[in-house]
């Protein structure tokens, strides 16, 4: 929005307006409820809109005539306004109610398992004005100030009722920057005042005048647009009444307004609009400012929701009938689950027991809830829901939520116990899928005959693009062939987990004649670019799917197990064909050439860590078991390596040192903390069976291994080895494109960010040899890690100590990540077309590093709940089978955690809580019942003990001070 404009606003005086009120002022221009959004006659809603009109006129009146003590006109508001920013800032003021759920258990610690994402959300500056949504309340606010607290970014915003408050940025769903002027702002003080300043008052009442002018003209949007939008869901809904889509606020504005640009006042009440229907449209659950999209729910989903509701609006003598089944269903799934509690997991269908079609609607619709959304919306499913899991009588009334929907279906015999209640797929995965790659005509995209020599080649190749290939062509021939380089016996290492699917990556080390203090470290990756083209359907999905999705139940692989892609794993005997990224290295770490070039192994061989480890003298990375269990690893295998293969690792590890301690030099720094692992057995769990019209009757659960390990141990010895050439690699393949001025999706990460000038020195001078400072330290200095982002130009990665002028990028794993795959098919294009080696479109690119950016937070954020639900599920379930015994009082009486945050009140729960980390067991969790002002601070470590567990899509774990 123009700045004139966003002036002009401001000079009307927002007294001509209704003021907000409890819940968000649009609550009183909001349609009647009914079944379908299109289904009200026009002349009925014209007549509703009528009397809201009168309604919110009355109150108006009302409002500015009695209670206030001063007149209505321009200096009454201002009188008011001021009064409400004095009171503000009394200390001893409670918040409202609405503040009071706003602020209710804000979680501003950081999670160091997740550091490498947290701070990916759009930063919002100060003057920005601001939508906040948490807890299902809604407030406008400006952007007065963000600090950095616990390792986290926090503004203070102005609110429209005077109040100063801080939130957390992921809690802004839209906003407007420089809707108040630095100068303004800068005079509005800090949320640390204890007594303002007559110019600070005036400044504050500046901004909420414009404020609530502007959010004023919004709701006279939204009583004027509504009716327009009713038909919205309908058009934009997937056209099978099964699937779900994605919309965003650009496509319902070309929906209502094809060919005229409308202003920012009606953009922000059609995202306005989307949010209030969240039974139709559910906002994106992950950094929604970066991907600012509503999943379109399947019309049969819309379909269930609106008959569940009326069913229990009426109070359907249908809901009371499945309510005693679902009773008797329960109580029986309770007394298996004891008499089966040490089995392996089955099932059998329960022939005894069938489902209506309306009691089957109710499962869906309880199928649905389970999935959970944001409380950025109203839970279209919570009234329902808790009215049945009322009548059921068998479920805490303290907990009768959204949270409830999964254990529900899991006694109702519908979901097996096994599975855990995170997403794992994501509608726009589909819609990728869909879209397809921005290819541009390139040698790679078409199939060539076969030369006899390799001048024919390089001049077919050059010269014709040959036969246009299809989407279910795969290459005919391996268009680098005469590109290849043989590396003949020079042996190739493939060192792995002993479990690991996709074996990608192989390095060998190769010295330098008469230059002893320098080698050649070459990376071999394994290349499904010989067969694969990127017009093939299996690319395309394979761009829908972006990754291998690794769950501790089972995997599933980018590339499908078809013939032409079943050998390309790397460590099989013969020749295997691979693409080469080399660099010449110094004993000082400095990359002094590089190379790639699609080559040929015929040398290589599989080890395994803990094997190469024992043989070249490093130790095998601990493990300790705080729930007891032994490790099941099996012994390390040295005298798989033969003297030959000792003396090459040997000799490469002296040049991934180097390079190590050479980006420690440049700013490398990396965060160290405890993490939990998981083994199921059997792997891969029973599949969910279809849902049918009976029930199914589960028995037994899965054998669980539960042990802890840190980051710093995984970085070591021939982990190290594999996991610093492979950065070497990535820095190889962005100095190359660089060098070609060919665009190619990068990874970086800007420098940490200060609370206080030189933190960042003081903590780099406490890092350890590998680079490791313990987050808490972190925590302490008052620095903000940036997060990993994408971009198609180089920048910096200041975790890994990589500079601007080399880039980094991901390509060492095109069996398991769609982004290294799309570098090698970017890498052939240019080296068989020089002169035109540019393969995909900038624009297209740049779309996909954001998009990737997103999914990966999306990614991270759905592994590591369903990591947490099963690390808190193996707790839960060890501290059942041990309760009452010594174990059981000597672990609870064993556990310290770790400080992550300073406390807060939660005025939900109304006690003082912080977060911690229990080092021992690798979890977050939550230390409640705190005493108010009591000394606990960030980084100390406490003696706790388990208070509460909860399991669900946000798994909680709570303690309490011994």
């Amino acid at each position: 929005m123009h700045r004139r404009s966003l002036a002009e606003l401001a000079s009307t005086s927002s007294a001509s307006f209704s003021r907000t009120t409890k819940r968000h002022a649009s609550n009183v221009t909001r349609n009647p409820k009914h079944t379908r959004e299109g289904s009200l006659p026009r002349k009925t809603y014209d007549a509703i809109k009528r009397l809201n009109k009168e309604l919110v006129y009355n109150n108006v009146k009302k409002q500015n005539a009695a209670g206030w003590g001063h007149p209505p006109h321009y200096e009454g508001e201002t009188r008011r306004l001021r009064e409400a920013v004095k009171r503000s800032v009394n200390p001893n003021r409670l918040p409202t109610p609405e503040l009071q759920e706003l602020l209710a258990a804000q979680d501003f610690s950081i999670d160091p398992q997740d550091a490498a994402v947290h701070d990916r959300t759009t930063r919002v500056p100060p003057g920005s004005l601001v939508e906040i949504r948490r807890n299902e309340i809604v407030f406008y606010g400006v952007v007065v100030q963000n600090t950095v607290e616990n390792g986290m970014l926090k503004s203070h915003s102005l609110l429209s009722g005077g109040d100063l408050w801080p939130h957390s940025q992921s809690d802004i769903m839209i906003y407007i920057p420089g809707f108040v002027e630095p100068d303004l702002i800068a005079r509005c003080g800090s949320d640390q005042s204890i007594s303002l300043s007559e110019s600070e008052i005036n400044a504050r009442v500046h901004v909420l005048k414009r404020m609530r002018n502007f959010e004023i003209a919004v709701e006279e949007k939204v009583a004027d647009i509504y009716h327009r939008l009713r038909g919205a869901y309908d058009a934009l809904r997937h056209p099978e009444p099964s699937k779900a889509t994605t919309t965003s606020v650009d496509a319902v504005v070309r929906l209502i307004s094809p060919r005229r640009p409308v202003d920012v006042q009606t953009r922000w009440a059609i995202h306005k609009y989307l949010f209030d229907k969240a039974h139709l449209f559910v906002a994106e659950s992950s950094d929604f400012l970066t991907r600012s999209t509503f999943t379109v729910r399947a019309k049969n989903e819309v379909d269930d929701i609106e008959a569940v509701n009326k069913m229990v609006a009426r109070r359907d003598p249908i809901v009371a009938r499945f309510v005693e089944k679902a009773r008797a269903l329960i109580r029986a799934s309770r007394k298996r689950e004891q008499d089966t509690w040490r089995q392996p997991p089955s099932y059998t269908a329960d022939n005894t027991t069938t489902f209506t079609p309306e009691e089957l609607t109710i499962i869906r619709f309880f199928f649905a809830a389970s999935h959970g959304t944001r409380t950025t919306q109203k839970d279209p499913f919570e009234i329902s829901l808790s009215y049945i899991l009322k009548r059921v009588g068998l479920y805490d009334r303290q907990n009768l939520g959204t949270a409830s929907a999964h254990p529900f279906l899991v006694e109702l015999g519908v979901i097996p116990p096994w599975v855990d209640p995170i997403e794992r797929f994501h509608v726009s995965a589909e819609e990728r899928a869909s879209r397809g790659m921005a290819l541009l005509k390139g040698s790679i995209t078409h199939d060539h005959p076969a030369s006899s020599s390799a001048s024919a080649a390089t001049t077919s190749t050059h010269s014709a693009y040959g036969r246009a290939l299809g989407p279910e062509d795969f290459y005919s021939r391996d268009l680098v062939e005469h590109l290849r380089h043989d590396f003949g016996n020079l042996p190739a290492y493939v060192i792995d987990d002993i479990d690991a699917e996709e074996l990608d990556d192989a390095i060998s080390i190769e010295s330098v004649p008469n230059e002893p203090d320098h080698a050649w470290l070459h990376v071999h990756i394994a290349d499904p670019t010989s067969v694969l083209p990127p017009t093939h359907e299996i690319a395309r999905q394979a761009f829908s799917r972006l990754e291998t999705h690794y769950y501790l139940d089972r995997s599933y692989p980018l590339l499908p197990n078809v013939p032409q892609l079943r050998e390309l794993s790397l460590g099989k005997d013969g020749p295997q064909v691979v693409m080469t990224f080399s660099g010449k290295v110094d004993l000082e770490g400095n990359i002094i050439e590089y190379k790639i070039r699609p080559g040929i192994i015929r040398s290589a061989r599989k080890l395994h860590y803990d094997s190469v480890n024992e043989a070249i003298g490093e130790p095998t990375a601990p493990r300790s078991f705080p729930l007891g269990g032994e490790d099941r690893r099996p012994p390390p295998d040295a005298a798989s390596l033969d003297k030959a293969a000792v003396d090459n690792i040997r000799f490469a590890k002296k040049f991934t040192d180097a390079l190590v301690k050479n980006r420690i030099l440049t700013g490398a720094l990396q965060l160290e903390w405890s993490y939990a692992e998981l083994a199921l057995n059997p792997k891969p769990l029973p599949e969910t069976p279809p849902l049918l019209n009976r029930p199914y009757l589960w028995s037994g659960f899965p054998q669980m291994d539960f042990w802890v390990g840190t980051t710093k141990t995984a970085e070591a010895g021939a982990r190290q080895i594999v996991a610093e050439s492979a950065r070497l690699a990535g820095r190889i393949a962005s100095m190359w494109f660089k060098e070609r001025g060919v665009p190619a999706i990068r990874r970086i990460a800007a420098p940490f960010t200060e609370a206080v000038p030189g933190a960042l020195q003081r903590a780099l001078k406490m890092r350890d040899e590998q680079g490791f400072l313990d987050s808490f330290t972190l925590i302490g200095h008052g620095l903000l890690p940036s997060g990993a982002t994408y971009d198609i130009v180089p920048g910096p990665h200041a975790i890994l100590g990589i500079p601007e002028s080399e880039g980094y990028m991901r390509t060492t794993s095109p069996l398991r990540r769609f982004l290294d795959m799309m570098t090698h098919w970017q890498i052939k294009q240019a080296l068989l077309s020089p002169e035109q080696p540019r393969l995909f479109e900038d624009e297209w690119l740049r779309g996909v590093a954001k998009h990737v950016a997103w999914w990966e937070t999306y990614e991270n954020h759905a592994q590591r709940k369903h990591h947490a639900y099963w690390a808190y599920k193996c707790l839960q379930r060890w501290l059942v089978e041990h309760k009452g015994t010594p174990e059981a009082e000597r672990f609870q009486k064993s556990l310290t955690a770790f400080v992550a945050s300073t406390p807060v009140n939660n005025f939900y729960v109304q006690y003082w809580q912080a977060a911690c980390f229990i080092w021992s067991l690798g979890m977050k969790a939550d230390l409640i019942h705190l005493e108010p002002g009591g000394s606990i601070e960030v980084g100390q470590e406490v003696p706790v003990k388990i208070a509460d567990l909860e399991l669900g899509l946000n798994s909680t774990l709570a303690l309490v001070k011994r």
